[in-house]
């Protein structure tokens, strides 16, 4: 298995996007259903925003993208009150992890979460968190799997879906 984990390219923007709505048409149907819509959330906007801001990473086999998430430094108000391990102002947050479904079971999502903690360790970044929806128990594994350490659980409202019940996560770089 030859992975390669990399910030998304220019000329990958329309890519990026069929890999997220491929990803919400066949999520939809699952038990974990994220209520992921299209182009709703993830909006196309925010998938080329963060192309273009080289905030958006993926993992790729011989050009076909298996799995990509978003890691910048924006997040839900409701983070303020986490008592998070560390009060650094140097943070990444994960956003729209997504792996293709029939890529399940390959580690490819641990790849891409080991590429982010490599260049958070490159680029300075103290602290890489996120929220998962608290039904989301291959996501939950996977946290875990990976070293991150749940911090809180809360609702946050989410303008597309209202309040829901998250778990908040950690990882110390």
């Amino acid at each position: 298995m030859s992975i390669n984990f990399r910030p998304a390219k220019e000329n990958e923007k329309q890519k990026i996007i069929e890999f997220y709505d491929y990803v919400i048409e066949v999520n939809g149907a699952s038990q974990y259903n994220i209520n992921w819509q299209k182009n709703v959330h993830p909006s196309h906007e925010l998938l080329n925003t963060s192309v273009d801001n080289k905030e958006l990473f993926i993992c790729e086999e011989k050009g076909e993208i298996l799995a990509a998430c978003i890691m910048n430094k924006s997040y839900n108000e409701a983070y303020d009150t986490v008592p998070w391990g560390t009060d650094t102002k140097d943070i990444g947050v994960i956003h729209v992890l997504a792996t293709r479904p029939d890529c399940f079971g390959r580690g490819i999502a641990t790849t891409l979460i080991d590429g982010l903690k490599n260049y958070a360790k490159e680029t300075g970044i103290k602290s890489i968190r996120l929220d998962v929806l608290k039904y989301n128990t291959p996501g939950i594994v996977l946290y875990n799997k990976c070293g991150f350490v749940m911090r809180k659980e809360m609702i946050m409202t989410i303008p597309h879906l209202g309040d829901l019940n998250f778990e908040l996560y950690e990882f110390i770089v």
